[in-house]
């Protein structure tokens, strides 16, 4: 959050200096100032806002726009994941899985602010116990979850599989062997490709 604040104050005050010294308008400076401000003002109340909570009915989640209240009888999993992001980033955040088939990020159960694995252990222990004796998996949430894992799966792979095809392409266009838009279509297409052949692969694998 003291990272967030410093990179807003610092883009607050170099945004409106940076136009000014570009000869722009004041009347063009001062609206865009103060949107700027009102949006980075609302960013911040409502990060600050965001909270879980958990009690003998259902885990409660406020996100920066919506709350969210999932009894226990209908979470499906709960469960760490990594995030590979760089630090001050959170590299390990909580999901909990949903009727729906849907994961809801649990607002700070991650690395930076609790001990993850205790915090998991704890909700684990309380879903288990709170979710009722006759409680079991949803056979098409489950069917749900996991189409939506594979989509997600599939995204990262479509992503990197676009990022090695730009080098050759790249390459193929400076040595005036493609055409560039021959090659600007062929990015995307090598995402959608990569992207679509992992989800069924996974799908059938799965």
């Amino acid at each position: 959050m003291l990272v967030f604040l410093l990179v807003m104050f610092g883009a607050t005050v170099s945004l409106p200096g940076g136009m000014l010294a570009d000869d722009v308008s004041a009347s063009v400076v001062l609206p865009i100032a103060v949107v700027w401000v009102t949006l980075g003002g609302w960013f911040c109340y409502a990060l600050l806002r965001c909270s879980t909570a958990a009690d003998i009915k259902a885990i409660h989640v406020r996100g920066m726009i919506r709350r969210r209240r999932l009894a226990w009888e209908d979470v499906q999993d709960i469960q760490a994941e990594a995030t590979h992001a760089e630090s001050p980033s959170p590299g390990v955040v909580v999901y909990v899985y949903g009727r729906d088939g849907r994961r809801v990020q649990l607002p700070f159960v991650d690395d930076l602010h609790v001990d993850v694995e205790w915090e998991l252990a704890m909700l684990m222990t309380a879903w288990q116990e709170l979710r009722g004796a006759d409680w079991s998996p949803d056979l098409e949430a489950a069917v749900l979850i996991g189409q939506g894992q594979a989509r997600r799966k599939a995204l990262w792979a479509g992503v990197g599989a676009m990022m090695l095809a730009f080098i050759p392409l790249t390459v193929l266009v400076v040595t005036s062997m493609v055409h560039p838009l021959v090659a600007l279509g062929a990015v995307p297409l090598v995402f959608a490709l990569t992207a679509i052949t992992s989800y069924r692969r996974q799908l059938r694998n799965g």
